[in-house]
């Protein structure tokens, strides 16, 4: 998980600025820090995105923020979510193997996972080869017959590979497991991207609280 919080110091030199209106301070705040909170939750998609392969879309799935009101002057934007399966990312060719005369193809599948970083072999030993489910899921598999030094996460989302339409000619029927890459507040928690965003918070804020107070002095 990643986490910004959002409060705001100096309420009484708001009052001042604000002067007979000094009431409305609290209302004032309220609206800038949710503005803000929104414009990060923006930026925070936006840098995963940005930098790995995972749509804007599914990057703002994993965000949620809190909102500021007149009693509450303060909002937290976070970020949490599990690794990603490493099929969600650029990998290549993005199919099953097939097999022809008992041979795989491909010989040997390539994922990107962050953007210009060129694709890496996936031609461990066992090799990594793309699979769909039962159920219809497509994953990044890696045939292993043990579960010993495995975390739990990893032997829960293990399953047995009998011969399938995808491996007919294979005589594998072992246990695979599904390879992922990293998690959306991973990708975040970066010093270049945390530096973007919290300066951007800094500026918007700013921004927001000299447009709240002056629409509130033109309204009277």
């Amino acid at each position: 998980m990643i986490e910004g919080r959002i409060g705001v110091a100096g309420l009484e030199e708001i009052r001042h600025r604000l002067g007979d209106l000094e009431g409305k301070a609290p209302s004032v705040l309220a609206r800038a820090i949710n503005r803000t909170t929104a414009n990060i939750k923006k930026n925070m998609a936006q840098q995963a995105s940005a930098r790995y392969h995972v749509t804007n879309t599914d990057a703002r799935k994993t965000i949620k923020a809190s909102q500021a009101n007149r009693s509450s002057l303060g909002a937290l934007v976070a970020s949490r979510g599990s690794p990603i399966s490493l099929a969600k990312f650029k990998v290549s060719p993005n199919r099953p193997v097939q097999y022809s005369r008992g041979r795989p193809s491909p010989k040997v599948y390539k994922a990107e996972v962050r953007k210009g970083q060129g694709k890496d072999p996936l031609d461990g030993n066992p090799k990594s080869f793309i699979a769909v489910m039962k159920n219809g899921h497509k994953g990044v598999f890696t045939r292993t017959g043990r579960t010993d030094g495995l975390t739990r996460r990893e032997r829960n989302t293990m399953t047995y590979n009998s011969r399938s339409r995808a491996n007919r000619n294979s005589s594998h029927e072992d246990i695979i497991r599904e390879n992922y890459g990293p998690s959306v507040p991973q990708m975040i928690r970066n010093e270049e991207s945390m530096a973007f965003i919290q300066e951007d918070a800094r500026s918007t804020l700013e921004k927001r609280l000299d447009a709240e107070i002056s629409n509130i002095l033109r309204k009277g």
